[in-house]
């Protein structure tokens, strides 16, 4: 006679869970952040704990949503591009925190922050909360969440940041600026009307390069706009500085658009010689429109400096013509109009077509160069406060640059020759000065 077989029960799972349709991971994981999320509104996150599980489940089941990063309809952007950005954008938003003291995430916000504070207005509107629990926390929550603008809301200026940063690399004055827009959808409408919840959208705008033509000396030149990519306007807003930063002892007020001659769009790319395209486009970006440091050139003239964690690469000299500003070359920091370059001449005494013969005029000099084996030239680029430049060179390369043997010796030769001329000229002037003494 066969045995009877007992039959297998279901294990067991929680009522809640089979209710909300939530795995206790999830559950546990949207407790931890549902605190964060009531620290960032203003709210003292142990008020949580005055829900009770049922009411911490109808809060947390609300669908989860991954924020998007496309490109706008209309706009193009380069499909590497657009990897290149969401990898980078989404690696920020994992790592990076949108409340520090908690070390809630941009990303913990996104997927679950905003659809617990939608959770928490739907359901204060259903009536699931008591009396006391509004008072304690659930309007001032609801209140705070809407007053915050969820596209430009100072709490995401560092994501925003970085999406400039990423941005700057890629645009081009004379081709193509590219920028953002945020937006937010709601997706499966229809179906979750009652538990509809938002999803974050970053799209990727273009913009084509706008030219101008400007007189300069009678000579007519064309030069391009400067455009400011990250904008929630509906059209990206010219790059300006204002009269006060370029003069600050004035107290005249004006605001300058500007634009870059073509020249110096070349002269920069020729000077800046062993920095890749998209690090030039940011160092133009970060430099006419960010920081906007100003110096005052040997002849009394401003210049825009071009820099890198306080360490000058060169200067934009400029001209003013109505309401624009024009940049009308890129100077290397050894042209002797420049703080350090006016220096290096008092020193070295070498002409601008012995510096430039030499090399002087582009980074790569300093990078294929050892200057130990050159004192005289060294000294002199410490003593002008250039030597700060190859140090930030080495600084961003690891030390690891390879000496140019051939060029070290032909710059050797040039400054002992130059030395030795210097001295049989010092030795012909005390002979002079010596037959001069004796016939008198």
């Amino acid at each position: 006679m066969a045995k009877n077989k007992k039959k297998k029960r279901p294990s067991k799972v929680p009522h809640s869970t089979l209710k909300s349709g939530i795995s206790k991971a999830q559950f546990d994981t949207g407790c931890v952040i549902a605190r964060k999320t009531l620290h960032l509104m203003g709210v003292d996150s142990a008020l949580f704990d005055m829900l009770s599980k049922k009411q911490k489940h109808a809060l947390l089941e609300f669908e989860i949503h991954v924020p998007v990063i496309r490109v706008k309809s209309g706009n193009h952007v380069p499909r590497q591009y657009l990897n290149n950005i969401r990898a980078s954008t989404l690696t920020y938003m994992r790592t990076d925190y949108i409340d520090r003291k908690t070390k809630l995430t941009y990303m913990e916000f996104f997927t679950y922050g905003i659809p617990f504070l939608c959770a928490v207005k739907i359901k204060n509107e259903s009536g699931m909360f008591t009396s006391e629990q509004k008072n304690a926390f659930v309007e001032k929550t609801v209140e705070k969440f809407l007053s915050i603008n969820l596209f430009t809301s100072e709490l995401f200026m560092g994501l925003y940041a970085n999406l400039w940063f990423d941005l700057s690399f890629y645009s081009q004055v004379n081709f193509r600026t590219y920028g953002f827009a945020v937006t937010a959808d709601i997706p499966r409408a229809k179906e979750l009307i009652s538990k509809a919840t938002l999803r974050y959208v970053i799209e990727l705008t273009s913009h084509e390069s706008e030219s101008t033509y400007f007189t300069h000396n009678k000579i007519k030149r064309k030069a391009f706009k400067m455009l400011v990519g990250n904008t929630f306007l509906p059209e990206p807003p010219p790059g300006t500085i204002t009269h006060k930063t370029l003069f600050p002892e004035s107290k005249f007020s004006a605001k300058y658009t500007i634009h870059l001659q073509s020249h110096a769009i070349h002269r920069f790319k020729e000077r800046i010689d062993i920095v890749d395209a998209p690090a030039r486009n940011h160092l133009i970006s970060f430099s006419l429109t960010v920081q906007q440091k100003v110096v005052i050139g040997a002849n009394g003239r401003s210049l825009i400096s071009c820099f890198v964690h306080g360490v000058p690469f060169g200067y934009f000299p400029y001209t003013i013509q109505g309401n624009n500003l024009f940049i009308m070359s890129f100077l290397p920091f050894v042209n002797r109009i420049t703080p350090e370059g006016a220096k290096l001449y008092s020193i070295l005494n070498l002409s601008k077509d012995e510096l430039i013969y030499l090399g002087m005029d582009k980074l790569s000099f300093y990078v294929a160069v050892d200057f130990d084996e050159i004192p005289v030239l060294k000294n002199a680029l410490i003593e002008s406060g250039i030597w700060q430049i190859k140090k930030e060179l080495d600084e961003g390369t690891g030390g690891e640059n390879e000496i140019d043997r051939v060029k070290t010796q032909f710059v050797k030769n040039f400054f002992l020759k130059t030395e030795a001329r210097r001295i049989q000229m010092l030795e012909d002037n005390e002979a002079d000065a010596f037959e001069e003494e004796w016939t008198d």
